[in-house]
């Protein structure tokens, strides 16, 4: 939404490298067929109301699935436009659709645009319906960000917020000495300007003037890495050295001591890990 350099990283994917953008990809991938992201997904989706023939945001539409999943609840009557401010993302998003549209021609039409949640180029009112997904906790400005996706909401539509809260990430089977450390990291990396935001979004909904809220607090928990991995991707060495090593002059001995400690728990069959997301949802007075 910037160009700023000191802006996290998932907040500015196309100025990240091309191996970082590729992991981001598989990760947003692997993370779109967990059962969690299923089922928060289609809360969101019934929270929203949406009907034939309405037209609805998606914003921070990233690789744009749930813009077609959107398009079929709006039938050849509706529209959804999706925005998101990677470039990059938004070309896979158009290509997959294009592909998926060859299946489903009754769905709606569907056009991905690249912009900037904080300042849309829609007037007051336009959708019927609005919805952003674990983008909030990405950026500096989320506040700006959520009064515009109010404004180009109609009244008496709906929005929905869907976020994680990462500081209810909490872990068991491994060393307090290891955990500690590594939790506040995890937590509070630079790549996570609002590690809360998900518990915050009731708040922040209703400080904004949404009215009619309802909140769907979907706590998520894995006893394997291997599966946890694709909703918290803390388990890749790579990744992990991108994420530590910029706090942290040890980089790689922290990292090496983290995933051990994993693996032996999971040998020992101790491994734990939960993680709450929440679904947020509204309506915009008249």
């Amino acid at each position: 939404m910037t160009d700023d350099p000191l802006m996290p990283h998932y907040a500015r994917v196309d100025q990240s490298p091309p191996q970082m953008q590729a992991r981001l990809v598989a990760y947003l991938d692997r993370a779109a067929v967990q059962p969690a992201i299923a089922e928060a997904r289609a809360l969101a989706a019934e929270a929203m109301h949406v009907k034939p023939g309405h037209r609805v945001l998606d914003g921070g539409c990233g690789l744009g699935e749930e813009a077609c999943s959107l398009a079929l609840l709006v039938g050849p009557e509706g529209r959804v436009e999706g925005v998101d401010n990677s470039r990059s993302m938004l070309a896979l998003a158009a290509h997959r659709h294009a592909r998926w549209r060859e299946t489903h021609p009754d769905a709606g039409d569907v056009r991905f645009t690249a912009g900037d949640l904080a300042r849309l180029d829609y007037p007051a009112g336009t959708f019927d319906a609005v919805r952003c997904e674990r983008t909030l906790q990405h950026l500096l400005d989320a506040e700006r960000v959520i009064a515009e996706l109010v404004r180009v909401t109609r009244p008496q539509g709906r929005i929905c917020l869907v976020d994680t809260d990462w500081e209810s990430l909490v872990f068991d089977g491994l060393p307090a000495e290891v955990m500690t450390p590594m939790l506040w990291r995890l937590r509070h990396h630079s790549v996570m300007s609002n590690p809360a935001m998900g518990r915050t979004l009731r708040s922040r909904l209703r400080r904004a003037g949404v009215r009619e809220l309802e909140c769907h607090p979907l706590t998520v928990c894995f006893t394997e890495p291997a599966q946890a991995q694709h909703v918290v991707p803390y388990f890749e060495r790579d990744l992990l050295l991108h994420i530590v090593g910029e706090e942290d002059g040890d980089a790689t001995s922290t990292v090496d001591r983290w995933l051990d400690a994993v693996a032996d728990a999971a040998d020992r069959e101790d491994f734990l890990m939960a993680l709450t997301l929440w679904v947020v949802a509204g309506t915009v007075p008249a």
